[in-house]
């Protein structure tokens, strides 16, 4: 695969390696790249998303390879679909604003549908989030007590709450435009607002009462638990 393989410029750098565009026989693609530190987890990468390969939601993946940099280290580069737009986060940052509703609930529902695909092949995302620098999946490693609504316990079923706890996170980020626990000082604090308070993000301004009812939903599925998603 590496020798139909053309790699274009940078276009974003994460946690667990560089994103550069890239070309193959005129086609438009997005190459992963990671080094051996992160190796294992882009092959996992991989495997995950060729299982999610029917999921029309969820970014293709076309394979991987492995290159040898020119210092020596080796390097494994996931070949996926590119996604023209880009990322939510570019998208609010473009705006200096939240979306309109009309966008919030298109985003979402392709969110949640891939969401429901993810998690009827016994996954969870675990990461979801508009901002980088967000708390709004930020308690699946730290556990705090029983009562924390996106639990963490080690089995697909039970932090399959974090998902949605995330989700609602997500749309009240994108009605607002800003981070849904902006005035947290750190994830002890929003545990603290989470569980003690009882405290869920708001959404300041004009929406729907269909938007507030499915926010409501989100909430009352965290404390009952529930990490379904259906009727969507």
């Amino acid at each position: 695969m590496e020798h139909m393989i053309t790699k274009g410029i940078l276009v974003g750098v994460g946690s667990s390696g560089k994103v550069h565009m890239a070309f193959s026989n005129g086609r438009l693609l997005a190459l992963k790249s990671s080094c051996s530190s992160c190796y294992s987890s882009l092959q996992k990468e991989e495997e995950i998303l060729h299982s999610l390969g029917h999921c029309p939601d969820i970014v293709d993946c076309f394979g991987g390879y492995s290159t040898q940099e020119g210092n020596g280290v080796l390097v494994y580069n996931l070949v996926l679909e590119y996604a023209p737009v880009g990322s939510l986060e570019s998208l609010m940052i473009r705006r200096k604003s939240g979306l309109l509703e009309s966008e919030v609930q298109r985003f979402t529902r392709m969110i949640v549908r891939g969401l429901r695909d993810v998690h009827k092949e016994g996954f969870v995302h675990c990461d979801l989030k508009v901002w980088k620098g967000g708390f709004s999946g930020a308690l699946g490693s730290q556990h705090t007590s029983d009562d924390t609504p996106p639990e963490c316990s080690g089995n697909g079923e039970s932090e399959a709450p974090k998902d949605i706890w995330s989700l609602g996170c997500m749309v009240v980020e994108m009605f607002t435009g800003k981070p849904a626990w902006m005035n947290c000082k750190d994830v002890n604090e929003l545990a603290v607002r989470m569980v003690s308070w009882r405290q869920v993000p708001k959404v300041l301004g004009n929406i729907s009462e269909d938007a507030k009812d499915f926010l409501r939903s989100v909430w009352r599925r965290i404390q009952q638990r529930d990490g379904r998603l259906k009727g969507c």
